[in-house]
C-alpha cells in the first residue's frame, strides 16, 4: 500500500514535530471549549461538560513576569469558576524555559495534582505488507450512522470513565460534527465493530480515537482500521502524521509502530485529583 504522504523539504527535528504536535492538541479541545487568553496560558472551559477532561484544561502554561505560581493558578481558578467548571488539568508551554513552567509544575504536585505522561507516536515510515481484510466487515463514514457510533461510545466509556459517561458520549458526537475530523465506522451486519477518526489541522494530521469493540479484538480488524485511516491521511496529502498512546498500552503500542510510527516525545499533563 503506497502512502503518498507530502516530502518535507527541510526535515525537521524531533522539537519541531512536538510543537507541531501541540497545535493538533489545540484544535482537538477547541472543538469542545472555548480557550480564553490568560496571562498564564489558554485556558479552555465549558461548564456543561465539567466531567470532560478534554473540555477544561490550561495549555501552554508558563509563568509571565513577575506573576508568582500561586497567583496564577489562583487567577486560573477563578476563571473556571466563573464558567462553572474547574481545571482539570494543564499541559507547559513546550517553547517556554524550566525558568517559566518548573516553579509552576512544583505549585501544582504540591498541591495534589498528578503527572501522567502520553506518548507522542511520529510516523516516520509507511508500511509496505498488504493489510489483510477482514471478512464481512463493511467500513462506512461515521456521520453516516450516529446510532451505530454512538453504541460503540458509550460502550467505550462504560469500560473506563462509566461516571461520566453521558458527557463523554456528548464530547464525542460534538467531534464527530468537526468539520476537521474525517471518522470512520466499521460494521459486521448491523453490529457496530470498530471506529477511528482522524483530524486535520492544516498539513498536520492526527489519528484519534481508534477503538474495537471488546468482543471482536484480535482479528485483525484495528489494523484494516488503521490502514484506512492512513489511506485518509495520503489522500489529504499531510506533511505530518501522529497519533498519541498510552506508554502501558502494550496492544495500541505495537499496532502504530507496526504502521511505522515512532515515539518522538511525550505530552506531560499535570491532573486535578478526581472526585
Amino acid at each position: 500500500m503506497s502512502l503518498p504522504i507530502l516530502e518535507v523539504r527541510h526535515e525537521p527535528s524531533e522539537t519541531d514535530l512536538v510543537r507541531l504536535f501541540h497545535r493538533t492538541e489545540a484544535m482537538w479541545v477547541g472543538h469542545l471549549a472555548d480557550g480564553e487568553s490568560l496571562d498564564v496560558g489558554t485556558a479552555y472551559a465549558n461548564g456543561s461538560l465539567s466531567r470532560v477532561w478534554d473540555a477544561n484544561n490550561v495549555r501552554d502554561a508558563s509563568l509571565a513576569g513577575e506573576a508568582t505560581p500561586q497567583q496564577a493558578v489562583a487567577a486560573a481558578q477563578a476563571h473556571y469558576a466563573s464558567r462553572g467548571t474547574r481545571c482539570a488539568y494543564w499541559v507547559m508551554n513546550p517553547s517556554a524555559g524550566p525558568e517559566q513552567t518548573q516553579p509552576l509544575i512544583d505549585h501544582l504536585v504540591a498541591g495534589g495534582h498528578r503527572a501522567q505522561s502520553d506518548d507522542i507516536l511520529y510516523l516516520r515510515r509507511t508500511p509496505a505488507q498488504a493489510i489483510p481484510e477482514v471478512a464481512d466487515l463493511k467500513i462506512i463514514p461515521a456521520r453516516a450512522s450516529y446510532r451505530h457510533v454512538r453504541r460503540l461510545v458509550e460502550e467505550k466509556t462504560a469500560e473506563r470513565w462509566p461516571a461520566d459517561a453521558d458527557q463523554l458520549v456528548d464530547a464525542h458526537l460534538r467531534h464527530l460534527d468537526d468539520p476537521h475530523v474525517d471518522a470512520l465506522l466499521a460494521l459486521r451486519g448491523e453490529r457496530p465493530v470498530a471506529f477511528l477518526g482522524v483530524l486535520a489541522v492544516g498539513e498536520l494530521g492526527r489519528i484519534e480515537s481508534v477503538y474495537v469493540s471488546a468482543e471482536f479484538r484480535g482479528r485483525g480488524i484495528g489494523r484494516v482500521m488503521m490502514a484506512r485511516g492512513l489511506e485518509i491521511c495520503a489522500r489529504s496529502l499531510f506533511k505530518h502524521v501522529y497519533i498519541l498512546a498510552e506508554p502501558a498500552n502494550g496492544a495500541a503500542q505495537s499496532l502504530y509502530q507496526g504502521f511505522g510510527f515512532e515515539k518522538i516525545g511525550e505530552v506531560m499533563s499535570y491532573r486535578a485529583a478526581v472526585d
